[in-house]
């Protein structure tokens, strides 16, 4: 619970209307988008949030953080609820500080080729607001109807455009932060620097766990002026691998590419390459055109646009769904019902001369599992591998235990668990396996930034 007088303070921070009690609120932000809080483990037992903070400015955040801080009370930045690795679930209960109300668009540079913008910023009110000035985003994942920036950033997501762009963290120029005991610090938002290590990566990714991001300025794109699309067809997902590497060993940059694997046996298997291309007229067309030449030479057959068309308009709607059933509507009336947990989605990156055995080795932990693959899928680049699984006896356990099979087998493959979601608490009891002694340097790190412990604890296993 949280002291009278520290609920006080808070109400004397934000005003009583910015302050929420109620228990479908306290129960919605206890939560990420899909309720998945962990893996089983029984040292991740979450609670709920005590109180919902909601600031307006940084001088807010920063006041709020001094009073945690004095206080030993934990904070759980909380930007658009969409992640599905638990890195909101408040393990040691607290305060939840919901970020939205600071969406201010600071400033667009044309010239610059740069946006500043607050941390509780929508992905998809950024990109219209930018689309005006011909320019968007170069991050573009399902959920840019509703994630936020400083969400995008704390878990260094990935976006259908970052096999063109690069990941979320990719366009960060530069940040400000409110560190653990309430000072703010900005870094200088250029391209490049040598003075020094780059400051703002270090919350690149980290989930809240060093301070809570509230505004940023990140490189963006002008509006492509060609995007043409296409599809292709391959007899066999090593035939598409190698495709896919051979285009990324030349130069090759497509916005999207997704060379999807689903079996069906003993019906068929369809492996599909889904391609975008976009920007400048001559650019477009000179790579489109390598890019068919190459397929051909691995016996892909090109099947027209309309897939990847349809694939690239409805890129959204799962994200749109979700803000209709959940955020459109007062929390109250939110679903409450317990989702059975059918599938799982593992996303691990590894070195691509290892990625066919890695995929044949994947199959046999699915079939010593008992559970069906419903997907492989090599998304960005050719290194980074994704399978869907799907247990049909709805019995948790067998989900849990495979994907920890699948992402230590990408670790002692040379790679690494997790490419696009962020650790949360699902995968934290694996962050020792992955980082070794460097563990101990994030330890340090943690202790020496936030040495009460307030700042998501439990987050990323600290």
């Amino acid at each position: 619970m949280i002291a009278l007088s520290a609920l006080e303070t808070l109400k004397s921070i934000v005003g009583s209307e910015d302050i929420l009690l109620d228990e479908a609120s306290l129960a919605a932000y206890s939560l990420d988008a899909f309720g998945r809080w962990g893996s089983g483990k029984p040292d991740a037992s979450p609670q709920r949030v005590y109180v919902v903070v909601r600031p307006s400015s940084s001088i807010e955040l920063a006041q709020i953080v001094k009073l945690a801080y004095a206080e030993r009370i934990p904070l759980v930045p909380y930007g658009g609820g969409t992640g599905i690795m638990g890195a909101i679930t408040p393990l040691h209960g607290g305060i939840a500080v919901d970020l939205k109300k600071m969406n201010g668009v600071v400033n667009v540079n044309p010239r610059d080729r740069t946006t500043t913008v607050e941390a509780g910023a929508v992905l998809g009110d950024l990109n219209t607001a930018l689309n005006k000035e011909g320019l968007m985003l170069g991050h573009d994942p399902y959920s840019v109807p509703i994630a936020t920036v400083g969400g995008a950033i704390s878990t260094n997501g990935v976006g259908y455009r970052a096999a063109k762009y690069g990941s979320m963290g990719d366009q960060v120029l530069g940040l400000e932060v409110v560190l653990p005991n309430g000072d703010i610090v900005q870094t200088r938002a250029i391209p490049k620097t040598s003075a020094g290590p780059s400051l703002h990566s270090l919350f690149i990714g980290a989930e809240g766990v060093f301070g809570i991001i509230t505004q940023a300025t990140l490189r963006v794109f002008l509006l492509p002026e060609s995007r043409l699309f296409n599809t292709i067809a391959f007899p066999s997902f090593e035939d598409g691998f190698n495709a896919m590497l051979e285009m990324f060993s030349l130069g090759l940059k497509p916005a999207l590419i997704d060379l999807t694997e689903e079996p069906d046996p003993p019906i068929s298997c369809k492996i599909w390459m889904y391609l975008v291309f976009e920007g400048y007229a001559e650019e477009v067309k000179a790579q489109i055109a390598r890019t068919l030449a190459v397929c051909s030479t691995y016996n892909g057959k090109d099947i027209g646009p309309t897939p990847t068309q349809q694939y690239w308009d409805t890129r959204h709607d799962s994200a749109y769904r979700h803000k209709e059933q959940y955020i459109d509507k007062p929390m109250k009336d939110w679903p409450t019902q317990d989702w059975p947990k059918t599938t799982a989605s593992p996303h691990v990156a590894i070195p691509a001369s290892q990625v066919l055995e890695y995929r044949r080795r994947c199959q046999e932990i699915a079939s010593r599992s008992g559970l069906q693959v419903r997907e492989y899928s090599l998304w960005t680049q050719p290194e980074l591998f994704s399978v869907i699984l799907v247990d049909v006896t709805l019995e948790g356990a067998h989900l849990d235990a495979a994907v920890d099979q699948i992402v230590t087998l990408a670790q002692d493959m040379g790679g690494t668990m997790e490419y696009v979601h962020g650790i949360g608490v699902k995968l934290a009891h694996l962050m020792p396996r992955e980082l070794g002694t460097g563990m101990d340097m994030l330890r340090s790190i943690k202790v020496a930034l936030d040495p009460h412990n307030i700042m998501n604890p439990g987050n990323l296993g600290l």
